[in-house]
């Protein structure tokens, strides 16, 4: 076999195969290696073969004894143990190929099968062999004994054929009641069979199904990918995994997942028949796309709040931004005397004017990393200074507003898991709701209240109460509805995309109605694996 052959065989051939060097040293290992040993190409190259093996085998006595024999093949049934500890038999045949970069240098073609199954087929098939030809045995000595044990003979042979009858049964209903939908298809997409899970999954039967072609009940977004699996090459992969929607009898599509193998005839490669086992993943589908459009909406909202901030900010970043400009100017006419300078005097004056443009410019940071779009990144979170920071954010609206903050902080409080960014989006969403709530309060009672509570196991609690009139228990059930809004000029969408984010990080938003004058807004966060302040 020449080092072409060797490359077309790995391009093609499903098993693992392995090329080695004469000192036993992996050089090429395919994707079916990959697969039954759990190892990448990047991983095993250039180490001993022995590596899968639980035995060493000499492969480079092998390899020698091959050249000087002119032996064409070794084969061997070798224990194997994957990389995540598992074990199996395998087939290892070995043969001999050339490599031309290599001046033509020996090497060799390792072909290993799984036979881990079939192994312990065989050795199932043997006891029950063995079972069966001991029984016979003892039939055929009592037989030369005594004739009058012919009918029980007889009988036992009756009472094995009903048990095999029974086995076949067995297999049967079971095969016939997989939750999954077992289906074969002829090559242009018509149903071979269908097993009767279609009946549960979408409301066919099976004959219903035989016959008719797949495309009739395929989305026409998804038809033409699924054409492309059935229609592919001769030296395409024989496995595919497809996901696609799949129209019930009552004429609504659910996802599907298929796992789907190509038959093929072997000498030919022609396809004879596509067998495909689906399950129904809607669920699945569904909760990824809802996640998706929860963080679509929030990165619309968190823009849609440019507006409302860009003022405040604008107040934030001309405070000290006013500042750098009197610190400068007094510098300028101080400098403008004709008499001596204090260098002290100067440099105390430009350093108050650095501190304030460095304060404009954190203002300024602190603004780009709220707009930012990004996916959720969690990452370890000071729950309590990300609040303390997230305060400043509104800073100017609090104080235009004449709203009190009170924090009531717990000490020790664990880190959490969670994305910076989006978490402040809650926290600044609800503190604006308070204020916006408490425009009718009088100013000496605005007030909001911030808790962090460290007493579960898994997760903390922050709660957000205020004095204004809260949330009535009608009001509850609506807030969360999209467009929902008691403001003049509100979105409707503040709520509810804040609970999308809490709950995307796998924590709980509840609103408490008011009740005797408590009403508040509390919700969850997993802690991180580490404990923080």
């Amino acid at each position: 076999m020449t080092f072409g052959d060797a490359q077309s065989l790995f391009e093609a051939i499903q098993d693992s195969a392995v090329i080695i060097d004469r000192a036993g040293r992996i050089l090429e290992w395919n994707q079916g290696a990959s697969a039954l040993f759990g190892y990448s190409a990047r991983e095993v190259t250039g180490r001993s073969l022995n590596l899968v093996y639980q035995q060493n085998h000499p492969f480079p006595k092998i390899i020698q004894e091959m050249l000087s024999q002119q032996q064409k093949k070794w084969t061997a049934d070798t224990p194997f143990v994957r990389k995540n500890g598992t074990t199996g038999i395998c087939r290892t045949t070995a043969s001999l190929t050339e490599n031309p970069k290599q001046g033509g240098k020996p090497l060799a073609l390792i072909l290993q099968q799984n036979i881990t199954e079939d192994r312990a087929r065989e050795t199932a098939l043997e006891k029950t062999s063995e079972k069966i030809s001991d029984e016979l045995h003892e039939c055929l000595e009592l037989l030369g004994i005594n004739c009058s044990l012919l009918s029980k003979s007889v009988a036992t042979s009756a009472q094995l054929e009903k048990q095999l009858r029974e086995s076949e049964l067995r297999f049967h209903v079971v095969a016939e009641n997989a939750t999954d939908m077992i289906a074969r298809h002829a090559p242009d997409g018509t149903f071979l069979y269908a097993s009767p899970s279609c009946k549960t999954l979408l409301d066919y039967d099976s004959d219903e199904l035989n016959g008719n072609s797949i495309y009739r009940l395929v989305h026409h977004e998804d038809a033409g990918r699924l054409r492309k699996v059935f229609s592919r090459r001769r030296d395409a992969p024989n496995h595919h995994i497809l996901t696609f929607r799949i129209r019930r009898k009552d004429g609504e599509y659910r996802w599907f997942e298929s796992n789907i193998r190509i038959i093929r005839d072997d000498a030919t490669r022609i396809v004879h028949e596509f067998q495909a086992a689906s399950r129904d993943v809607t669920s699945r589908i569904m909760d990824k796309k809802a996640r998706l459009r929860g963080q679509q909406l929030a990165h619309v909202f968190r823009l849609s709040t440019m507006e409302e901030m860009a003022s405040g900010m604008a107040h934030e970043i001309s405070q000290p931004l006013a500042a750098v400009v009197n610190y400068t100017q007094g510098c300028v006419r101080y400098l403008q005397k004709k008499e001596g300078h204090d260098p002290a005097q100067l440099t105390e004056i430009m350093n108050k004017a650095v501190a304030q443009a460095e304060r404009a410019g954190e203002v300024i940071h602190r603004l780009k990393n709220f707009f930012c779009k990004g996916q959720l990144v969690r990452t370890a979170c000071k729950i309590n200074s990300l609040i303390r920071e997230t305060v400043t954010l509104i800073r100017s609206d609090l104080t235009t507003s004449r709203t009190r903050v009170e924090f009531d902080l717990g000490k020790e409080i664990s880190q959490v898991s969670a994305d910076r960014i989006q978490l402040q989006q809650v926290i600044l969403n609800l503190i604006q709701n308070s204020i916006d709530a408490m425009k009718e309060t009088s100013p000496r009672q605005r007030k909001i209240r911030i808790q962090t509570e460290d007493r579960h196991a898994e997760k903390i609690e922050i709660t957000v109460t205020d004095s204004g009139p809260g949330f009535s228990k009608d009001m509850v059930h609506k807030v969360f509805k999209p467009f929902y809004t008691t403001k003049a000029h509100g979105r409707g969408m503040g709520l509810a995309i804040c609970r999308s984010i809490i709950e995307a990080h796998g924590g709980e938003f509840i609103i408490h109605p008011n009740t005797q004058n408590n009403s508040w807004i509390r919700f969850t966060l997993p802690k991180h694996d580490k404990p923080g302040g």
